[in-house]
């Protein structure tokens, strides 16, 4: 027990408790001096030319600041600890960063994942001191209903809408990086499986911060869904919060590498010390008071706060370039879309298609597309050929969906465009001239970090009667792309008898597409796979 006695004396605490103490003054002290969440344990010693320093996930720095503690008092050693994110950690080496708080003598991540780019021949060698597997977390009414079935289904049980999928930042979280390649992993290979994969990540948006996803669990529909570690989970548990863990029978785990980076010969014969204490008994008893299993998954007394004695099995995405792969997919899939739409309505439209015109089948596919578009997406429209002798006629300007101006939103101004879309009878041409006009409008007010994109509906327009040739406008275009700064052309063509090969030419010259379109269940099609041809452009859509 601890005493309260005059001259703050502690003298009835055990050489466990002591040490504990130390750490804990250690961690009030240091986040009570700031410095953007750091926390450190020094050893001021004799022993401070034995030194070796520790950088350690904030999952696992407490638990790390014990056992060096001990450690230190007894081994005459001088580790110092110090809480660092592991992304940024990976960044800083990643970029061959040498200065002391970006390379440690050791790096203790949360995860494997955040190796992909760091080229330190240490990280080969790693071994895990610690593991928490990334389970499900619900509220305990949605666990009490759905648990059972989503424990069965796994990873896999995401591929219909039972379930409302949340996912923490795979940027900065490798929680989140986990979650994405074991749902990856789910959907399978190949197209279908990137098909998918992409309708398991339609309207989810991921959140920077645990807490904030945990308690936005309580949110109304369908049951929500959290990927999280179990040690988060517990955690928030421990602090109050309604949630529940369901356990998967295999899930990805955070494995909490120990990488040696010194090459130090006496420092990394402290860091092997370290280490072993890291893996022995008492460190596995520091590990679970931080609610972390052991590496093989042991839970030791957390089973009596109730963790489950046996993890679920380990489900094997951590492999070189997974991460590196995954973030490339996930950016690819979260970019925004800028478009100008060009539409066609010369009197090749008036022709049938299905139970009406070119024309109507092309507003209500642009209708249709409207509403899987997030409000940030920028869009614009003109449709050709135009007014009188013109090429083509400005409608809506090209801006955010979201944006407020006369008329209502930019999306309700569109639509109504849209819907007042009318075949101009007798007239041709436009097609060459407003391609070239808006691919160079486009480019001219590119945005970086968008998908830049000209989208051409056809029914059939020829450009044989504008200013512009065929082979002038491709030369023009193949002049003006810029493969750092890419503006791409995609052709919907609507109908038969259509020639495909002047439009395929054209799009060619910018990295496009073209595809033809006979009836509305290929449009659909398209649509489904808009996000998974941004990954994959030479895609074969299933029906």
């Amino acid at each position: 027990m601890l005493s309260d006695s005059a001259g703050g004396r502690f003298t009835s605490l055990s050489g466990r408790e002591r040490t504990s103490m130390a750490a804990a003054v250690a961690l009030v002290v240091g986040l009570a001096l700031g410095g953007g969440g750091w926390l450190v344990y020094r050893n001021h010693t004799a022993c401070q030319d034995r030194t070796l320093t520790v950088t350690a996930d904030p999952a696992i720095a407490a638990a790390v600041t014990e056992v060096a503690t001990h450690y230190n008092a007894s081994k005459c050693a001088d580790v110092n600890v110090v809480t660092g994110d592991s992304a940024q950690t990976a960044r800083g080496l990643a970029d061959g960063d040498t200065t002391a708080d970006a390379r440690p003598d050791v790096w203790i991540a949360d995860s494997s994942l955040w190796f992909d780019g760091v080229k330190d021949p240490g990280v080969r060698s790693a071994t895990s001191v610690a593991s928490s597997p990334v389970v499900f977390a619900m509220t305990p009414t949605g666990a009490e209903h759905y648990g059972s079935a989503l424990a069965k289904q796994g990873w896999g049980g995401f591929r219909d809408d039972t379930y409302r999928l949340r996912l923490l930042d795979p940027g900065p979280s490798a929680t989140g990086m986990a979650s994405l390649l074991a749902l990856s992993s789910a959907a399978g290979s190949g197209t279908a499986g990137l098909q998918a994969f992409s309708r398991m990540l339609e309207d989810v948006k991921p959140s920077s911060d645990a807490t904030e996803a945990v308690n936005a669990l309580g949110d109304q529909g369908e049951p929500p869904v959290l990927p999280l570690s179990e040690q988060a989970i517990w955690r928030q548990r421990q602090q109050g919060r309604q949630v529940a863990a369901v356990y998967p029978q295999a899930a990805p785990v955070l494995d909490f590498p120990y990488v040696a980076l010194t090459t130090d010969r006496q420092r990394r014969r402290i860091a092997a010390g370290l280490l072993t204490a890291l893996r022995s008994p008492d460190g596995a008893a520091r590990l679970h008071d931080a609610w972390l299993r052991t590496p093989d998954g042991a839970a030791g007394r957390l089973v009596s706060a109730g963790l489950p004695a046996a993890a679920p099995r380990v489900l094997p995405v951590t492999s070189p370039g997974a991460a590196r792969a995954m973030r490339d997919t996930w950016r690819k899939m979260r970019t925004s879309l800028r478009a100008l739409a060009l539409v066609d309505v010369s009197d090749a439209t008036l022709a049938r298609m299905g139970s009406g015109t070119r024309t109507q089948m092309m507003a209500a596919s642009l209708n249709n597309g409207f509403s899987l578009l997030d409000d940030d997406t920028e869009f614009g429209l003109w449709s050709f050929p135009g007014a009188r002798s013109r090429p083509y006629r400005r409608l809506v300007e090209v801006g955010r969906l979201q944006e407020i101006g006369t008329g209502g939103t930019r999306r309700a101004r569109l639509q109504k465009q849209i819907s007042g879309l009318r075949p101009q009878k007798g007239r041709d041409g436009g097609l060459y001239d407003a391609i070239l006009d808006a691919y160079r409008e486009l480019s001219r007010d590119y945005r970086p970090g968008m998908l830049n994109e000209v989208l051409v509906l056809t029914g059939g327009a020829t450009g044989e009667h504008d200013k512009i040739s065929l082979d002038r406008l491709v030369a023009e275009l193949k002049k003006d792309f810029d493969p750092e700064q890419q503006v791409n052309i995609t052709f919907l063509a609507f109908g038969n008898g259509i020639k495909m090969a002047p439009l395929k030419k054209i799009a060619e010259a910018t990295q496009g597409a073209a595809y033809n379109i006979q009836n509305d269940r290929q449009i659909m099609t398209l649509f489904r796979c808009a996000i998974p041809l941004r990954v994959k452009d030479d895609l074969r859509c299933s029906q």
